[in-house]
């Protein structure tokens, strides 16, 4: 019999990679799951209780700054926004891609002001790696921005993960096929291994996570929702820019070199 972890993570990779409910396999597959957990809910009942919750990972102190790199991650919006948005992904997340639609909400209010740098973390990595993959094979070759809108069209859209879907999505997004490849099996692994440990230890345990010029916010938020700290950043800003520092250097004066350069939970 599964243990209740392992049954829950079961369930958040169907719910992750966008299982239909008229999916008759699905059906089958959750009819079964259903099973153990009578089962183990009876074996609890009999034990005395309930397994304990398991506990929420700590999070990153909202109004504290902390040092997350931007670079060579792929990043949309100029290189000396005032407002830089670090987005912490993966392509098989449904609260990811609400988070993407509300990123051209914030394009549209803040223009020039800001850009969005995405590194990916990949909590589903049966279903969400090849994406990464290709996301950052796409960016060798400066296509990133069309391949992302082409794999969240299509893979996450589709709710196609595999391999040939998305190898068609990237190609679709102007990638070339050989290079893509190349790079999906070679540089890319590494960096996308790298990017599960660096973005940890600024804080990362889900996705989305969200940094603003530093400051982390976790799970999915609407524009609304962040407009408040966008707009309180993006004062701070500008008040230091006039006061002497150049736009272009904002980032790694007042982030980078000023920041936290990881978090540490209390009592650790």
């Amino acid at each position: 019999m599964r243990s209740t972890l392992a049954l829950t993570a079961v369930l958040a990779t169907l719910t992750a990679a966008g299982c239909r409910r008229d999916d008759p396999q699905l059906q089958k597959e959750l009819a079964g799951i259903r099973q153990e957990v009578q089962a183990i809910r009876a074996q609890l009942s009999k034990q005395g209780g309930p397994a304990p919750a398991r506990q929420r990972p700590p999070s990153p102190d909202g109004n504290k700054v902390y040092a997350v790199g931007v670079a060579g991650a792929p990043a949309i919006g100029k290189a000396d926004a005032p407002l830089t948005l670090v987005l912490a992904y993966e392509y098989a997340c449904p609260w990811c891609e609400k988070q993407h639609q509300a990123f051209a909400d914030i394009a549209r209010a803040y223009g020039d002001d800001v850009r969005v740098v995405y590194r990916p973390y990949v909590v589903h990595p049966q279903v969400a790696t090849d994406a990464a993959l290709a996301a950052c094979a796409a960016h060798r070759q400066g296509r990133f921005g069309e391949v992302d809108a082409a794999l969240w069209r299509d893979v996450f859209g589709g709710r196609a993960f595999e391999r040939a879907a998305v190898e068609k999505a990237a190609v679709g997004g102007g990638a070339d096929l050989s290079r893509l490849r190349a790079d999906m099996d070679g540089a890319c692994k590494a960096w996308v291994a790298g990017e599960q440990g660096a973005l940890a230890a600024l804080g990362a345990s889900s996705t989305p996570t969200l940094w603003v010029n530093g400051r982390p916010t976790i799970g999915f938020k609407t524009f609304d929702q962040l407009k408040p700290l966008l707009d309180e950043e993006l004062g701070r800003a500008r008040e230091r820019i006039a006061a002497g520092t150049p736009r272009a250097a904002y980032y790694e004066e007042w982030v980078m070199k000023k920041g936290l350069p990881r978090f540490e939970p209390a009592g650790s």
